[in-house]
């Protein structure tokens, strides 16, 4: 065997110094994947886009907001928006901190709270599309008036990420649970009358740049609900709104 010129040292010196240096930018990007995989577990995420979305579909639920991007479920002088999809944990989480405090508001006369059901996780259902099923059924017990309740008893049964989702029987048997009769809201479920409309409320709420749920604005501003106490949170951003 010859022995190593200087030159042929320097090489493989250098080529192990390349080598070191990749595995060290696989292994923090790796770092960093895991970091935001982390950080976004239980939260509902869509990619923001620049793309308009296209007019509203011609059947709305009873409630909508003049933009149909939204239900209207109480009013008052200062407006809140709830970004919430069915299938999101986090959301499921923040529905049941903030439900007691945003009720007494509401029977206060003190808040215009605008619901936005949203569907950005139908790809982690299987089959995908239960995020897209639930909202739509959420708006159909909007027509009886029944949103908020409905929306609370789907939270209640959440099912898990990755699995089918409530199956339509029991969307239905929930709309009974709540209160809701007659043949209407049955076949509003089973037809999934307001699926289009989902669609769109979703395509807006992307265009507006919100690409996580849950996402609760107040007066137009986002509040920060990651501390401990979101219900805190919330009444203080509202306090503040009318200061």
């Amino acid at each position: 065997m010859q022995p190593s010129t200087d030159a042929q040292v320097r090489e493989m010196v250098h080529r192990r110094r390349r080598r070191r240096r990749r595995r060290t930018v696989l292994v923090s990007l790796a770092a960093v994947v895991t970091v935001l995989g982390a950080a976004l577990v239980g939260a509902g995420l869509v990619r923001a886009t620049d793309t308009e979305p296209g007019d509203a579909p011609e059947e709305v639920p009873a409630g909508v907001a003049a933009d149909r991007a939204g239900l209207v479920t109480s009013e008052g002088p200062v407006r809140v928006d709830l970004y919430l999809d069915y299938l999101c944990p986090e959301c499921r989480i923040t529905e049941k901190a903030l439900a007691p405090e945003l009720r007494e508001m509401q029977e206060r006369g003190e808040v215009r709270v605008v619901h936005h059901p949203v569907a950005f996780l139908d790809d982690r259902s299987a089959p995908a599309g239960y995020s897209t099923r639930a909202a739509s059924a959420a708006a159909c017990a909007a027509d009886r008036n029944e949103f908020e309740p409905y929306t609370a008893a789907l939270f209640d049964e959440q099912p898990p990420e990755q699995g089918p989702g409530l199956g339509t029987d029991r969307l239905v048997a929930l709309g009974r649970d709540v209160g809701i009769t007659g043949a209407s809201f049955e076949r509003c479920v089973r037809d999934g009358t307001y699926r289009p409309w989902v669609t769109y409320v979703s395509d807006v709420a992307a265009s507006r740049g919100v690409a996580l749920t849950p996402t609760v604005k107040v007066a137009g501003k986002r509040v920060d609900l990651s501390g401990p106490d979101r219900a805190t949170a919330f009444v203080r951003a509202v306090e503040e709104s009318r200061s």
